[in-house]
């Protein structure tokens, strides 16, 4: 026999008064905060982020207002919340704050992705690797515009959950500035769609055309390896990417970034200025320029890669190594950034960072044992690079060998034929 006391009719007018009351505290609130921004508009053009925070807002009240219209239309007896791991989240929250790395989920978003709870979150970078590989491009392209140009992020794209089944999440999401107006953090509220079937893609874009029939261009392999700093070595600040650009071409950069800077924000600049049309050599300067602190962007290298016509754009900063080319069993070292370098089927183009010691790029590609038929992928390539890093490695300032990168890249016959530049 439950030892709950009912409760009077009195008490019950009087709750089911009260939640009546902040349904319309909360339509007041949403309707002010309506007029505030159509004012806004009416005079200055707001900068990017204040109008995505205002429609992140604006979202979130209307949220605030279903839910307690849910709650008024089912008094009494309105379903209790369910307990933590017991019924099926549909709607988390996160925050990614940029300047510590520090990264914040709701008990909520764990169920929605189907991850246990406390088990390790994941970074701006490594979130697309849940999505479905067709799909990653989406979120991708949704965190650089918000981080570059205060772009809401407002999109659904499918998950693969832990469990492997496939849902389809909403994500609303806006940057979140400091006292600099500067991006600090970015939060997001990710919401499971897949009950109400809707499509994927940002929401009111124009579904993109059917891609392309692969071709042989698809041969063409790229792989990342990293080599773990030695045990008594300073943190690891190396950082690498690897990104499918809009236009087909890929990114490639490698780098060590200086200490108080995050990599999500390093990251997303490089990729938003390249995606935006930017060299590889003026990106890493504007980069330096935009980002905070006297020497941002640190040593880095940035490629871009043309998989059709093989053509190869990089710049670098001061200090980082040049590119690796091999072709045809012959080291071709780039001495030079910028356009005009094409490679060739069967070349090899190595990226890795300074953290090694090694500066010999010639030296360590004569010393990989590659056929000159091209058979080999980027994935066996990249470990005898790593291999040949590692065994090549110098200490570091504190005695230690430090962390290093290595992006392989294998081209494939499907490259142009346009010949080295």
């Amino acid at each position: 026999m439950s030892s709950r006391s009912p409760v009077s009719p009195a008490a019950e007018t009087s709750v089911r008064g009260s939640v009546r009351a902040l349904i319309d505290g909360t339509r007041r609130v949403r309707g002010a905060l309506d007029a505030v921004r159509q004012g806004a508009e009416g005079g200055e053009p707001d900068p990017p982020r204040r109008r995505a925070l205002y429609d992140l807002a604006l979202r979130q009240l209307d949220d605030v207002g279903g839910h307690l219209g849910r709650l008024s239309e089912g008094w009494p007896g309105a379903v209790p919340p369910a307990a933590p791991g017991g019924a099926e989240a549909t709607e988390g929250s996160a925050e990614w704050d940029l300047l510590t790395d520090e990264v914040c989920w709701s008990p909520e978003l764990y169920r929605v992705l189907g991850r246990e709870a406390g088990s390790r979150v994941l970074s701006l970078d490594e979130l697309p690797s849940l999505l479905l590989p067709e799909d990653q491009p989406l979120l991708t392209a949704m965190v650089t515009d918000c981080l570059i140009d205060g772009r809401p992020m407002d999109g659904a794209f499918r998950v693969v959950r832990g469990d492997g089944t496939v849902r389809t999440l909403h994500m609303n999401g806006a940057p979140v500035l400091d006292e600099y107006g500067s991006t600090a953090s970015l939060r997001a509220v990710l919401r499971d769609v897949t009950a109400t079937g809707t499509p994927v893609g940002r929401t009111g874009a124009t579904p993109p055309p059917p891609p392309a029939p692969a071709g042989p261009a698809a041969r063409t392999t790229t792989a990342v390896r990293e080599l773990p700093p030695g045990p008594d070595a300073a943190a690891d600040r190396t950082w690498c990417d690897t990104l499918t650009l809009p236009d087909g071409r890929t990114l490639l950069a490698v780098g060590e970034r200086p200490s108080g800077l995050s990599r999500d924000l390093l990251v997303g600049t490089v990729r938003g200025l390249v995606a935006g049309g930017e060299t590889p050599q003026d990106a890493l300067e504007l980069a330096a320029a935009l980002l905070p602190g006297a020497d941002p962007v640190g040593r880095a290298l940035c490629c871009v890669h043309d998989p059709v016509t093989g053509a190869l754009d990089w710049g670098r900063t001061d200090g980082h190594p040049a590119p690796l080319l091999r072709h045809d069993g012959v080291a071709l070292p780039l001495d030079h950034g910028g356009p005009g370098e094409h490679l060739l089927p069967g070349d090899l183009l190595l990226l890795h960072t300074t953290g090694t010691g090694h500066d010999s790029s010639t030296d360590l590609l004569q010393a990989l044992p590659l056929p000159l038929d091209g058979h080999l992928d980027a994935d066996t390539c990249a470990d005898l690079a790593a291999d040949a890093l590692a065994g090549a490695a110098g200490p570091s300032e504190d005695g230690q060998r430090g962390a290093a990168r290595v992006i392989a890249v294998r081209v494939g016959s499907g490259a142009g034929q346009a010949g080295h530049g």
